[in-house]
């Protein structure tokens, strides 16, 4: 009976996450469906093409460096792009994405995309860095 009441219990809990989380900054779309050879990606956009539009839009992404080696193992992410102002993960599912997103503070999510801002950027600069994505993603 115990075990009954804390799955329902996990589940509200779930359920209130998402709903802030669409209350938020964040578009938070539906998981892709799996398949034989892991989940469906929600989007084909790669982390450096996210660092590729932040760039052709103007907005800071200085010496971006390819990072998945390094930090996806860990973060459970597909992709992983650091510059200096703002690091870009690409996660194999939305609910992976969002895990991260609440893991981790000065951070923006769109669908399995998150953006994490260095200390220095300020909040209208991550203004128009969300706009970037969330044009991109749409």
């Amino acid at each position: 009976m115990r075990a009954t009441a804390v799955g329902r219990a996990a589940g509200i809990i779930a359920i209130a996450i998402g709903g802030i989380a669409g209350c938020g900054h964040s578009t938070v779309a539906g998981q892709g469906s799996g398949s034989a050879g892991g989940p469906a990606s929600l989007n084909g956009i790669s982390a450096s093409q996210v660092v590729g539009a932040i760039t052709k839009a103007g907005l800071p992404a200085l010496n971006p460096r390819d990072v998945t080696a390094q930090k996806c193992q860990a973060l459970h992410c597909t992709q992983a792009v650091d510059t200096d102002t703002v690091s870009v993960f690409k996660f194999p599912t939305t609910g992976l994405a969002q895990k991260y997103e609440a893991s981790t503070s000065n951070v923006y999510q769109v669908e399995d995309l998150v953006l994490a801002f260095a200390p220095s950027v300020t909040v209208e600069l991550k203004q128009d860095y969300e706009k970037v994505v969330a044009r991109l993603a749409a």
